[in-house]
């Protein structure tokens, strides 16, 4: 079939419609008076950059704001306008599929309400409060995705005319020669006491005068019932504090010009109230049906790099609060660390490929589903290794603690510090998650010498749910390696001690994905129990 061509053709015209405050006064006696009105005024914010060589899949960022840069209350909305029309003049179909030239990435629905009009292909999204002077909107978009559906070839060329930039792509698509896609974005403002008159909304919009609070995210929800440990005199699973996060400040690097403290929240002992569902069908309806079950590991400070907006195509770290979830049983299948390679690196491990691969995309078995993808960001985790010694093994769980954020490479790393943290979305347990659930008093053997920890695990959560479906519990993989050996990584074994002697590419063994949330993502149902885990919800 001969190669024809797509014209693409993206479009924003932005129009701004004000209004004054205005009065008429009548009398018989004759006033001459002068009256000022206040300023009016619109600004909006926008985000593009047209990429290079936008290709079918491509996501380009698009945002989009309003700001009320006057002095008068305003309402606002948005005129989306759509359309797809081929070279003969043919409308082209604007439904979901591989006719689609583009998918509009729509956020912030709790701000803005969409409005179809009867007998229109156009559409409005109304912001749904009064902007006040010197107020932005949210942002109502933030990417347009080429439809990665639409078969184009790789070539594509650019042409401006009149300020629009005009793509041109190969395609095999019977009816694309010279199709032409056009989105138009009107922004609309009115005075806001007179925006149903003006809008003819009557009774179908009713905007608010203030936005209201914003829900506490989960971090902030869970902060609320974290105790101190200190304020106990011991911790058991019949005690009032049971099922709360617990406090723990960690000194890393002593007496070093690098020491600091880190402070979190925890779960521990083996009856926590830490339940979530997680990775579910549907957001609309949580239930052990449409969901996994997860369990919450506690909250952290988690480093992130995002885009630096001040240097172009530079990075920059930030830390947030993140909630750490980890699923709550073993993945059915068990799997082998590092396949056919006697290597400890986990920056290249197949396992990493697998779990930020094909797991998280959702391609197999058991994979996230779009409502967990959506809930989740990139985050650091610490790939330092562990030390061992033939009297104490590994030592107690602090020490672990900080070697797992320290500076002792895997011995297959070559010398490559980078390699000592690793930016993902799938990662595992480190072995302090499992054994820091024994502190307070839950067992002192297990939290001390995690080495001997042997049956007394049970009083642990994370060991008591590391169960494979139809199967009891078992050894799981950790993130961290045994230092100084090239084909070790710790994990736990079946009676919950903490192990060394499966190689990384030798045995198939448990694999428990672990994910950090979003800092926003919500809790808004549930109490963490068994009976009733939390429910989330992702404000995008």
């Amino acid at each position: 079939m001969k190669k024809q061509s797509i014209l693409f053709l993206l479009l924003i015209a932005v129009i701004g419609i004000v209004g004054v405050t205005v009065a008429y006064f009548s009398s018989r006696a004759t006033f001459e008076n002068e009256f000022e009105t206040p300023e009016y005024g619109t600004t909006y914010i926008e985000k593009f950059v047209s990429p290079d060589n936008w290709l079918p899949g491509d996501e380009t960022e698009k945002t989009l704001e309003v700001k009320n840069s006057g002095s008068v209350d305003e309402a606002v909305r948005v005129k989306v306008e759509e359309s797809w029309v081929s070279k003969k003049g043919t409308t082209l179909s604007l439904t979901q599929g591989d006719n689609v030239a583009a998918l509009i990435n729509f956020i912030n629905n709790d701000d803005w309400t969409k409005v179809t009009v009867d007998g229109e292909d156009y559409y409005y999204y109304y912001y749904n409060y009064r902007l006040a002077p010197g107020e932005t909107t949210s942002k109502l978009l933030d990417k347009v995705t080429f439809n990665p559906l639409i078969n184009a070839s790789t070539t594509c060329s650019d042409t401006v005319v009149d300020g629009v930039t005009i793509r041109v792509c190969n395609s095999n698509k019977e009816g694309y020669d010279g199709a032409t896609y056009t989105l138009t974005l009107t922004i609309e403002t009115v005075q806001y006491n007179k925006y149903k008159e003006a809008w003819g909304t009557g009774n179908t919009i009713t905007l608010l005068d203030e936005k209201p609070e914003p829900s506490p995210t989960g971090v902030e929800y869970l902060a609320e019932s974290a105790t101190n440990p200190n304020t106990i005199t011991s911790y058991n699973d019949e005690s009032s504090d049971k099922g709360k996060m617990f406090t723990f400040s960690h000194t890393l690097n002593a007496g070093t010009e690098n020491e600091k403290t880190v402070t979190e929240t925890r779960y521990i002992g083996n009856v926590p109230k830490n339940y979530v569902y997680f990775n579910c069908d549907s957001l609309d309806n949580q239930n052990e049906e449409t969901c996994e079950v997860w369990r919450i590991i506690g909250v952290f400070d988690v480093e992130r790099e995002i885009d630096d907006e001040e240097n172009p195509g530079q990075k920059k770290t930030i830390t947030e609060q993140r909630m750490k979830l980890v699923r709550g049983n073993s993945l059915a299948t068990r799997m082998i660390w590092n396949t056919g390679s006697q290597n400890t690196d986990w920056t290249t491990a197949t396992l990493n490929k697998f779990l930020n691969g094909d797991y998280y995309n959702g391609t197999v078995m058991d994979g996230l589903k779009i409502s967990a993808q959506g809930m989740i960001d990139k985050a650091t985790y610490y790939l330092g290794s562990v030390s061992y010694d033939s009297t104490t093994f590994y030592g107690n769980t602090e020490k672990i603690y900080g070697e797992e954020r320290g500076t002792v490479l895997c011995r297959t790393c070559n010398g490559d510090v980078s390699k000592l943290k690793w930016q993902g979305y799938i990662g595992l347990m480190y072995p302090s998650d499992q054994f820091m659930v024994y502190s307070e008093g839950v067992n002192d053997q297990c939290y001390i010498s995690p080495s001997k920890c042997s049956s007394n695990a049970v009083t642990g959560w994370i060991f008591n749910s590391n169960i494979k479906p139809g199967d009891g519990l078992y050894y799981t993989w950790f993130l961290s390696s045994k230092a100084g050996s090239s084909n070790i990584v710790l994990h736990t074994g079946s009676t919950g001690i903490l192990h060394d002697y499966v190689s990384v590419d030798g045995g198939a063994i448990g694999v428990r994905p672990v994910v950090y949330l979003s800092s926003d993502v919500q809790i808004i149902g549930g109490d963490g129990s068994s009976e009733s885990p939390y429910k989330l919800k992702n404000p995008q």
